[in-house]
């Protein structure tokens, strides 16, 4: 942790960290699934891959089955497929899943046993911050 150094930097300021600039968005959705598995995946969020960001949020599940997250790294940017999974959760029914996580650019979604008839649902909401160069 940074500690104080009034006499170096001037009241108020942090003598050992380098100011960031950050732009911050926030984005909210409702989503529903069909896929069981990666390959049937509904990709939530995408962001450019050159892009570090740091995000936090939540996946909560308001559907029939157990929901599979999956933050990715380097995943295709048409299909969502690939890249290697940063983190994974699952969310039962009923529950929620909170984040904060880090290099990552594809959020990917899947639900085993659902159909496009009784597909898998929940809300989404992710609070990104990029930094500025």
């Amino acid at each position: 942790m940074c500690q104080n150094s009034s006499e170096n930097m001037g009241a108020g300021s942090f003598s050992c960290c380098e100011p960031k600039n950050f732009v911050q968005d926030k984005v909210c959705n409702d989503f529903t699934v069909s896929g069981i598995d990666e390959v049937g995946a509904e990709i939530i969020y995408a962001t450019n891959a050159n892009d570090v960001i740091f995000a936090s949020g939540f996946v909560k599940n308001v559907g029939n089955f157990p929901i599979t997250v999956q933050f990715v790294k380097g995943a295709n940017p048409t299909t969502g497929l690939g890249g290697t999974i940063v983190r994974q959760a699952v969310v039962p029914i009923g529950g929620a899943f909170t984040f904060t996580i880090s290099r990552f650019d594809t959020i990917r979604v899947f639900a085993t046993d659902a159909t496009a008839a009784l597909p898998a649902a929940g809300e989404f909401c992710i609070t990104p911050r990029y930094e500025i160069g």
